[in-house]
């Protein structure tokens, strides 16, 4: 019998709305895992996009195409255990193939006003996911920023 396969959007999961500061070549972590295991919040879903909102105090050399911020989601293989990562002040490494996106100004930031950026489509595997973000802006991103993610998958009717 015939169907239609048609995506299948879940709600919105703020994995942080809290973050710490960040200084350039920082990164920190959000405080919510991504969970796209069965009864995760973002279960049988297989591509995700995301949303940052922060901004930074001084904005010197934030002009229309700076990267803002890497995203990285860094995977729990076994559902418990993750790689290691170095989030050391202005010099945090996470390993390249972690990276899935990035965040870029369409313009020039204002001081001290929050701006939105978003990715582009990530694909996810059904795996536990602590992401990340790393400064590149130049600048210091202030304390409180926000990472929200909505998943997407395919539904046959």
């Amino acid at each position: 019998m015939a169907g239609n396969i048609v995506w299948k959007e879940q709600a919105i999961v703020t994995l942080t709305s809290s973050g710490a500061s960040l200084t350039n070549l920082s990164a920190g972590s959000a405080g919510t895992a991504l969970d796209c295991r069965v009864g995760g919040n973002a279960a049988d879903l297989i591509a995700a996009t995301f949303s940052l909102q922060c901004q930074c105090g001084t904005v010197t050399g934030i002009t229309a195409g700076t990267v803002i911020a890497d995203l990285y989601l860094v995977p729990a293989i076994d559902g418990t255990n993750y790689p290691d990562v170095d989030t050391t002040s202005g010099a945090s490494y996470i390993a390249h193939p972690m990276r899935v996106g990035q965040f870029v100004a369409p313009k020039a930031m204002t001081a001290s006003t929050n701006m939105l950026f978003q990715s582009a489509s990530v694909d996810i595997l059904p795996l536990l996911y602590t992401a990340y973000i790393k400064n590149f802006c130049g600048q210091t991103i202030s304390a409180n920023w926000t990472l929200k993610a909505v998943a997407a998958g395919v539904q046959y009717t």
